[in-house]
């Protein structure tokens, strides 16, 4: 029986609306401008983005099994403490999975076809957004629908941190080390290239080491809500 159209986008809609409220929330809580504390009411989210409850509360579900949101019986739903030592945690599950994994996995010898539809790493491209897109590719290319859950859960969100601006407010400065890692990066990507997985994975690890170096190279500062941010959700 063949399904229809229509059928397949009613199917599909619940799935796409619970994305973009997890993405919506993902990156307004890791620029800072939903608050740690901040409270997240249900209804008033739902309404100001003209969908139903349901994908609203899925995407906080999912945030709070990420430790983004809070959820108490008495205070309600919140925005989580959350600090630079939770990224910390995801870039070394990132770098564990590229290097103990993706590169030695059962499809290792398929790595160079990763880098088929990806441009060479130019001047003006910041290194940790071009690493970040490459584990993706290896993740998902290695664990398949497991890979989309660890991207969802672990990269998009060091993807929101690593911008100048957002990192800068927890303290970290993205240009520290950015000469080394440039220089492993491209080496990764070379050594990739020519199926050289060894010499790929001594340089995914070592810059790895450099982007937890510079994650926590000065005191950790968890953002507070700014004049810009806006009022809370009440």
């Amino acid at each position: 029986m063949t399904m229809s159209m229509g059928s397949l986008e009613e199917q599909l809609r619940p799935q796409l609306l619970s994305g973009l409220a997890y993405e919506r929330l993902l990156a307004e809580i890791v620029s800072g401008r939903l608050a740690p504390g901040q409270r997240l009411r249900l209804d008033l989210l739902a309404h100001s983005w003209a969908v139903s409850r349901t994908p609203v509360r899925e995407a906080l579900t999912r945030l709070s099994d990420m430790r983004f949101v809070h959820v108490s019986p008495n205070a309600g739903t919140r925005v989580a403490d959350w600090s630079r030592v939770d990224m910390i945690e995801r870039a070394r599950v990132i770098d564990r999975l590229i290097v103990k994994e993706s590169l030695t996995g059962s499809r290792a010898e398929s790595v160079p076809g990763v880098l088929s539809a990806r441009a060479p790493l130019a001047d003006t491209d910041c290194e940790l957004a071009s690493y970040l897109d490459l584990a993706e590719a290896l993740i998902s290319r290695e664990f398949g629908r497991l890979g989309s859950l660890i991207v969802g859960d672990h990269i998009e969100p060091l993807r929101l941190f690593v911008d100048a601006d957002t990192a800068r407010r927890h303290g970290v400065d993205v240009d520290s080390g950015r000469a080394r890692r440039r220089a492993l990066l491209a080496s990764a990507r070379a050594a990739l290239a020519q199926g050289a997985q060894a010499t790929a994975s001594e340089a995914f690890d070592a810059f790895g080491a450099s982007f937890l170096e510079m994650l926590g190279s000065t005191p950790a500062a968890s953002p507070r809500r700014g004049a810009d941010s806006g009022p809370p959700l009440r």
